[in-house]
């Protein structure tokens, strides 16, 4: 027979049920909530990572932009005085292998301090960059574009001009061979840095003058070593190359990527008193054709202003007050000539 319980007595039984029920609900809600806040925790930490990121990127980017700008104007000076140094010294050749008499000694003597014997290496400032790749931290860096550029210059740069040295055991050797005629043709300045009293007369500077004519060893290492400078001189305009590359990625105002330009600078260009010359592009790189059907690479020095990297020569783009497009050649020792661009 069954048994009635007593009033309250399922009540009773159920609290326990109910409790736990209340208990499990509170636990996952508390469980909820912590997990949100780990949520929003990461996010504001990953918020301050980025942010924090961002702000290391912004230094490394202007550190490099500063280094980069800085090597810059000591490639522009390099290239500058290396020309001069070139056309120095095939002066100086033309005088010797000419037995030139006529050219005063104090100007033989221009040739050879700022010809044969000036050296002039280009140097980088690579500080910023080397000290991210030695960290690892490049991928601090999202600009691809400026990782390959960064990488393609640095690794042009370290590896070197693969005859450097020759040059330089040059110098050495017509250094040593210039024992016969040097000092009544050395720099009157470096004299008076040193406090030396001799003074040469004119006389002893032309006997000078013609113990140099009369060197022929002086006058072969002078000509390998011209050679050499010449394809240093070249080495250093890809450099300058590769190195604006690496500023176009900053928006240099004085460079404009030739990818940009080369529609307005393409064509035929003539001048009635010489061989035209044809301006092209191709690979990402201006040319320049003409003299005999030579052909040269251009690097840009300004957004106007470009250096043929084979030869002593700039070019520059110009337009008149009638919009007519032309381009002024200067070699560096002949005066400019200016070629007016033929419609097509």
């Amino acid at each position: 027979m069954e048994k009635n319980l007593p009033t309250g007595q399922a009540g009773k039984t159920g609290k326990p049920i109910f409790a736990a029920g209340r208990y499990l609900k509170y636990a996952i809600g508390e469980i909820i909530l912590v997990v949100i806040g780990i949520i929003i925790a990461l996010q504001i930490n990953n918020s301050n990572e980025l942010r924090k990121e961002k702000d290391q990127e912004t230094i490394i980017l202007s550190d490099i932009k500063e280094d980069f700008l800085a090597t810059r104007l000591n490639f522009l000076e390099t290239i500058k005085n290396q020309e001069r140094s070139i056309l120095g010294s095939r002066d100086l050749i033309d005088a010797i292998e000419a037995q030139d008499y006529s050219i005063h000694p104090d100007l033989i003597r221009k040739y050879i301090l700022r010809g044969a014997f000036s050296h002039h290496p280009a140097i980088a400032i690579t500080g910023s960059y080397n000290a991210i790749i030695g960290s690892g931290k490049t991928s601090i860096i999202k600009n691809k574009e400026l990782l390959k550029a960064l990488a393609n210059f640095s690794s042009q740069y370290q590896a070197g001009f693969e005859d450097e040295t020759k040059s330089d055991n040059l110098l050495n050797l017509m250094m040593a061979a210039s024992k016969d005629f040097y000092s009544p043709l050395s720099d009157d300045v470096v004299r008076k840095s040193i406090a030396l009293k001799k003074k040469y007369s004119l006389q002893e500077k032309e006997i000078a003058v013609k113990n140099l004519y009369e060197n022929e060893a002086f006058l072969a290492f002078l000509i390998q070593k011209t050679k050499w400078e010449t394809s240093r001189a070249t080495y250093h305009k890809k450099l300058l190359k590769s190195l604006n590359k690496v500023l176009y990625q900053f928006n240099f105002n004085e460079l404009t990527p030739e990818k940009e330009v080369y529609s307005k600078y393409i064509g035929n260009y003539t001048n009635k008193a010489v061989e035209p010359i044809k301006i092209s592009y191709a690979n990402e790189s201006l040319y320049v054709t003409g003299w005999g059907g030579a052909k040269s690479e251009l690097v840009q020095l300004k957004n106007s202003l470009f250096y043929a990297i084979s030869w002593n020569q700039t070019l520059e783009f110009i337009s008149d007050d009638n919009a007519t497009n032309k381009v002024l050649t200067q070699w560096m020792d002949r005066d400019p000539v200016e070629f007016e661009k033929v419609e097509n």
